[in-house]
């Protein structure tokens, strides 16, 4: 019997620390309003938004893999790899990022930080930035 209760609460331990394992970070209620939340390795996702976006309100992931830094008036530019694939909500987008496989759209993107701080965006993570990061090309996928 207490062979029994011993085997009983090892599984629920492992059955506990498995799914512990597959569990997606919180995501923030909100992000930075000076963009000092735009870091080199942070994992971004941003609501999409204006003219050029074809299904605006959907969520991209970006990674930030340099950030800029410019002698004022000059803003600093924060530059990403932006990802193809969109969530519809920020859980799924941090899901999706977990998960991986992700195809990149464009390798590189500089957008001032005090532009893009003006948008909807959360940090769902911080990653170190990889050689492969850095070296990105565009139609390649990221690995989970």
């Amino acid at each position: 019997m207490r062979l029994f209760r011993m085997a009983a609460v090892l599984l629920a331990l492992a059955a506990g620390c498995k799914s512990e394992a597959k569990k997606t970070p919180p995501v923030p209620a909100s992000s930075d309003p000076e963009g000092k939340d735009l870091v080199e390795g942070a994992i971004v996702a941003a609501v999409e938004s204006g003219a050029a976006v074809k299904q605006p309100g959907r969520i991209r992931l970006y990674k930030v893999v340099q950030v800029l830094w410019y002698p004022p008036p000059m803003p600093d530019y924060v530059a990403m790899i932006a990802y193809a694939e969109t969530a519809g909500s920020y859980d799924e987008a941090a899901a999706m990022w977990q998960k991986g496989g992700l195809s990149i759209i464009n390798p590189r993107v500089e957008v001032a930080r005090n532009m893009f701080r003006v948008r909807d965006y959360r940090v769902l993570a911080n990653e170190p930035v990889t050689a492969a990061d850095k070296s990105a090309k565009a139609d390649t996928k990221r690995a989970p």
